[in-house]
């Protein structure tokens, strides 16, 4: 009987392994398919609300005052 065992459990353990594998291939593609149909969901959500409350235009600065721009060589003393 023992020895029998012994011959079994390299057996069991390889197919422990592959149901262990399968379950967590399928738990995988649940995630997936979960995760596309909420992005799906959010996506058809942002894309209602900005057809009836569009976003404000940005007005663009129309006063820019100018500056000084400072090179790398202003800083160095001159000989």
């Amino acid at each position: 009987m023992s020895r029998l065992f012994k011959q079994f459990i390299p057996f069991i353990f390889a197919g422990v392994a592959i149901v262990a594998f399968a379950f967590g291939i399928m738990l995988l593609a649940y995630l997936f398919l979960f995760g596309a149909i909420i992005g799906l969901v959010l996506f058809i959500m942002t894309r209602i609300r900005e057809k009836f409350f569009p976003s404000k235009a940005i007005t663009k600065k129309t006063d820019q005052s100018t500056g000084r721009t400072f090179d790398a060589n202003d800083w160095k003393k001159h000989d």
